[in-house]
This record gives C-alpha cells, sequence and structure tokens, in this order.
C-alpha cells in the first residue's frame, strides 16, 4: 500500500482532521462572530480590533470589534467578536 493512501485511511479509522499530517492550519469561521483555528504555531499581533496568527506556512489576520482570544492552548485557538475582514497572507 502507498505511504499516503495508509496516511489517509489511518486518518479516516481515527476522525483525525484531514489536516493532521500534512502540515496545513484548519480554519472554520462561524457566522461573522466566531473562528476555531487548527494548526496555529504563534500569536503575532493581539487587540480588541485586530488579532494576527503564525500558522506555519501563512498568517491569519483578523480584523473587527471587541475581538477576544478565547482559547490558545495545543496548537488550538477560539477567537470571539464581530468580524469585518479575514485575511491569509
Amino acid at each position: 500500500m502507498k505511504k499516503n493512501s495508509l496516511i489517509s485511511g489511518l486518518i479516516k479509522d481515527i476522525d483525525l482532521p484531514k489536516t493532521a499530517f500534512n502540515g496545513y492550519a484548519q480554519t472554520e469561521i462561524i457566522s461573522n462572530t466566531e473562528a476555531r483555528i487548527d494548526g496555529c504555531k504563534g500569536i503575532i499581533e493581539y487587540s480588541e480590533e485586530k488579532i494576527s496568527l503564525n500558522l506555519g506556512n501563512i498568517c491569519a489576520q483578523f480584523c473587527g470589534s471587541r475581538l477576544e482570544l478565547k482559547l490558545f492552548e495545543d496548537e488550538q485557538a477560539v477567537i470571539n467578536g464581530c468580524f469585518s475582514a479575514i485575511n491569509f497572507s
């Protein structure tokens, strides 16, 4: 069995996110009020108007008002507030 199909099968069998072995972060946006990020490597900037996160190969910037980092542990982050823009660079 090829390595890629073995890893894909393993991810499916143990119900891991598809990003678990490929080095990419996964971002889930819920309306304009919450973002859940898996694969977060660090915080670059933090204020009530802007939160920037290091996702390894890219940077994610959340802009808006009343922004708050509700969770940051084990490469997971949750941001709440009112988003006006989300940029990836």
